[in-house]
């Protein structure tokens, strides 16, 4: 028996939740949820991480450069549903 390693996109958890997660994760526990990426300490390497993962656990890509200039959490949530939709 073999097992694959990658499984791919999982879509069985809701973006938003993965969203905060990896927000969190990315940014550190401190990050104000209402803050934008960049006021949290955030740069262009954690940027590209954070849309990378994302895509890996949803499936759902989201440009760095939109993560990068995002207002806070609740933007990226909405980018990542607006996204679902498309």
């Amino acid at each position: 028996m073999t097992t694959d390693e990658s499984p791919g996109p999982v879509n069985s958890r809701p973006s938003p939740y993965v969203a905060e997660s990896l927000w969190r994760e990315i940014l550190g526990p401190a990050a104000d949820p209402l803050r934008g990426f960049l006021d949290n300490g955030g740069d262009s390497f954690h940027a590209v991480l954070l849309s990378t993962r994302l895509y890996e656990a949803t499936g759902i890509e989201v440009d760095y450069l939109d993560v990068l200039t995002s207002d806070g959490l609740p933007a990226l949530r909405a980018l990542a549903e607006d996204r679902t939709r498309t």
